[in-house]
């Protein structure tokens, strides 16, 4: 077993993460297509708070039968232990830290990717079986649901249903889409109508993403950025309504291939399109006020700058 990492040198947690993301990719594993629905969103077992942005594809792509995580020090704290020969799993977060070079008129804040690692309640031993609530299959209607998120979003986009192509035009703001009877699955309609919406958040009237802004030349950087941004904001949604994407997902495995390329090209590439789709996906379901991971308590960090 091990504990967090609590060595004072500085790793690549950028590599780190990437690295796994490529692992899963060449395998034939798209893991923002892991759907939550059985296991329960990601979340810590103590503070109740679900993980976000990449953490969420990290630990959905585990395939545990429970996604309840803790920290090292957390099991040590409720009296539970890690069992023999398990391996904790890497979770990132941002920490603040002062940059003194460059302190202008007082004391500029620099954020710093850190990580930390988490177990599985599946690898532990002797937690409080009252710690860990029944997992309860609650009665949901995934359609309504859907329904619900696009009634629902603030100063959304006009919706034109017409043609045989959706898209979402920037300049009108305006979100195209063919109508329902043109697709084969209603659940194929509204993962669609999803990555649209989030292309839709870049907008400078909502989240100013430079992504789409910059969304000019197709295949160039800023394109592929907000393409996956979009993916990754349509899965979320997908899952959080409950909504199967079967025939999407021979769709997603077509841009394996050019999605490995920018990954391996670019550590950061998936930190950063996870990030803008979570807060696409906050401004879509209107969470203004999200938890921050960072109170979530975790032994010393690796730094990286």
């Amino acid at each position: 077993m091990d504990s967090n990492n609590t060595s004072s040198t500085k790793v690549d947690v950028y590599s780190i993460v990437t690295n796994r993301i490529i692992e899963l990719l060449e395998s034939g594993t798209v893991p923002w297509q892991k759907p939550w629905t059985d296991a329960g969103l990601p979340a810590n077992l103590l503070s109740k708070r679900p993980y976000r942005g990449i953490n969420l594809w990290l630990l959905l792509s585990l395939n545990y039968e429970r996604n309840l995580f803790l920290t090292w020090d957390q099991l040590k704290k409720i009296g539970a232990s890690v069992k023999q020969g398990e391996h904790g799993h890497v979770v990132i977060y941002w920490k603040t830290s002062p940059k003194n070079e460059d302190v202008v008129d007082g004391e500029k804040k620099t954020p710093i990717l850190r990580y930390y690692k988490v177990f599985n309640i599946a690898q532990c031993r002797d937690i409080p079986e009252s710690l860990v609530e029944a997992l309860v299959h609650k009665e949901h209607n995934p359609i309504a649901e859907c329904e619900a998120i696009i009634n629902g979003m603030p100063n959304s986009p006009l919706l034109i249903f017409t043609g045989n192509k959706a898209y979402y035009d920037i300049e009108k703001d305006h979100v195209v889409l063919p109508s329902l009877k043109k697709f084969k699955s209603s659940e194929g309609y509204y993962s669609t109508l999803f990555h649209e919406l989030v292309h839709s958040t870049g907008s400078e009237k909502r989240l100013n993403r430079n992504t789409i802004t910059n969304m000019f030349e197709h295949g160039g950087d800023a394109y592929s950025m907000e393409e996956l941004v979009a993916e990754l904001g349509s899965a979320y949604l997908s899952s959080f309504t409950g909504i199967l994407k079967t025939e999407e997902l021979k769709n997603s495995a077509a841009y394996i291939k050019g999605w490995l390329s920018k990954l391996k090209d670019d550590k950061r590439f998936i930190v950063q399109a996870s990030g803008m789709a979570q807060r696409a996906v906050d401004f879509i379901i209107n969470i203004t006020d999200a938890a921050s991971e960072k109170t979530v308590q975790i032994d010393t960090p690796v730094e990286v700058e």
